[in-house]
């Protein structure tokens, strides 16, 4: 089994950093290989440019979107850990997923609409808010957040998603947070095998 990871978050001390710690020590302790995409230390190019688009119009990527799909494409596992921003992802992380996840790689266009071509896959997401889970719920966006990247990204493209968030971060105790990344290596004890291992 293959694993990826996308981590989208520059500060060097941010709790998403806690719970990269924490993923990338369970998948060596089950001895998953993984990958670790960390988008702001590779400088990624998020801007999803003409040129870009002429390529995906004719079947193909630049060298480095390439790459990337090849990642992906081997990959049994991805996991996602950001910080949720203005309702969604990081800007950085919204450019990788419109580079990379393009028609013709990751879904194409059927008469009943899109249609995930990355099946079988699963992908477990773990986001940070500032907001309280009570906040969050009071506004509904909770479910919009969930919704967008597990169903509207991921799912639509073909994998299974477990999505976790962790609320009100920067205002908890240093108990709380230590309870969520213990949730954090509960959830990557239970990764489910591919077909076929």
């Amino acid at each position: 089994m293959k694993a990826c990871i996308l981590f989208a978050h520059e500060g060097e001390s941010s709790f998403c950093h806690s719970i990269l710690s924490h993923v990338t020590q369970s998948l060596e302790k089950q001895n998953i290989e993984y990958k670790l995409r960390d988008l702001y230390k590779m400088n990624f190019q998020p801007v999803f440019r003409s040129e870009d688009m002429k390529l995906v119009e004719k079947g193909t990527a630049s060298p480095d979107i390439l790459e990337e799909q090849a990642i992906i494409t081997e990959s049994d596992l991805l996991v996602m850990i950001y910080p949720v921003w203005w309702w969604s992802t990081p800007a950085i992380l919204k450019g990788y997923i419109d580079r990379v996840f393009t028609d013709g790689f990751a879904f194409h266009y059927e008469d009943k609409g899109p249609v995930g071509l990355l099946a079988g896959k699963q992908a477990i997401v773990f986001t940070t808010t500032s907001e309280t889970a009570k906040e969050l719920v009071a506004t509904g966006m909770d479910a919009v957040i969930e919704k967008q990247i597990a169903e509207g990204t991921l799912g639509m493209i073909g994998y299974h998603v477990d999505y976790h968030n962790f609320a009100a971060v920067p205002h908890i105790e240093e108990g709380a947070l230590s309870n969520m990344l213990r949730q954090v290596d509960e959830r990557m004890l239970h990764i489910r095998q591919p077909v076929g291992v």
